[in-house]
């Protein structure tokens, strides 16, 4: 019992001693930074696979590391504008992108993200620009909703200098192993009651497709649908604070905020990740080593050994020294 208990929670104590400046009540509200906006009519790039952008950073701030978001399916840039001003308050400059189609498919959401990192980057070398000499482009992460997550795990295995990528609701047809077969941190985010996009047919395979050597993180929000205009709000801001933990431990790698990444929100029907704060920045297995992953022990809330049933929060302990808090209902 004592060494559960340790397990679950150390990453509590762990920040406690070495962050304890950091709140996680924080991550879930508007960051301290002010922030503006620039947009194509100010001289922003009007790339040619993707149609508007907005980029919203935070004033007074160098060496930024940067977010480019594309929505999903039949979705204009609009619907996932609230992360723009949320990761540029916390000091992550955020571009945002409509498609030219609002049915392009997640191939060509993949490529209007490769070219919108493009235009991002040239406001590094533009005089007039307010972000002139502010970007720090080598570090940059993709991001999307629904198609738009699909096409940011697809660009992740084309452009391996990203640094993390963000799966909103992600949707992906007929994916393979070699489709998601890269090294970018992942997170994903899903919704429990999904039914355009239901975990089971496609955050869950897209997570245990992505390999072991990748460090992943899959947060499924309790009873959350299809839902992009939540944003960061989703999960009573738990969904915003778990992503802003994700891009500052392996974008701006400051890891302060991982030991944030191993507590399990309360909105949680589902959370499993491999990542280990103690080695952040190598990969957790070799390899070339074979590996099955396996359910070890299954203990209830109160931390006392338990066997499967629907309807409950159950914690599930894996082999590979992982641990998964989920409800099946």
């Amino acid at each position: 019992m004592r060494i559960l208990y340790t397990f679950l929670f150390f990453p509590i104590l762990f920040f406690g001693q070495v962050c304890d400046s950091l709140q996680m009540q924080s991550l879930i509200n508007i960051g301290p930074l002010q922030i503006s906006e620039i947009n194509e009519s100010m001289g922003l790039r009007n790339g040619t696979d993707y149609n508007g952008a907005t980029i919203y950073y935070p004033i007074n701030q160098n060496n930024l590391s940067s977010i480019v978001l594309v929505p999903g399916f039949m979705n204009t840039e609009l619907t996932i504008q609230n992360w723009g001003p949320f990761f540029a308050s916390h000091g992550i400059i955020t571009m945002t992108i409509g498609t030219n189609s609002l049915t392009d498919t997640h191939v060509q959401r993949r490529d209007a993200l490769f070219d919108a990192i493009i235009s991002l980057k040239q406001e590094n070398q533009r005089i007039a620009s307010p972000l002139f000499g502010k970007l720090d482009t080598s570090s940059i992460a993709v991001g999307g909703f629904s198609k738009g997550g699909g096409g940011a795990q697809l660009l992740a295995k084309v452009d391996p200098s990203l640094k993390a990528v963000v799966a909103l609701y992600p949707w992906l047809e007929n994916v393979t192993a070699s489709d998601l077969e890269h090294t970018v941190p992942l997170i994903i985010i899903s919704g429990q009651l999904d039914a355009i996009a239901p975990p089971f047919l496609h955050a869950d395979i897209q997570y245990n497709l992505t390999p072991m050597t990748t460090k992943k993180l899959k947060y499924e929000v309790a009873f959350a649908s299809h839902d992009a205009i939540s944003g960061p709000y989703a999960g009573n801001g738990e969904v915003g604070a778990r992503v802003l933990a994700w891009l500052n431990t392996f974008l701006v790698t400051d890891s302060c905020y991982c030991p944030l990444l191993l507590e399990q929100p309360i909105t949680s029907s589902s959370y499993t990740t491999n990542v280990v704060c103690s080695n952040l920045f190598t990969n957790i297995y070799e390899s070339n080593k074979s590996y099955s992953k396996e359910i070890i022990e299954i203990r209830d809330l109160y931390g006392r050994k338990t066997k499967f049933s629907n309807s409950r929060i159950l914690i599930y302990i894996y082999n590979d020294g992982s641990y998964e808090k989920k409800m099946t209902l």
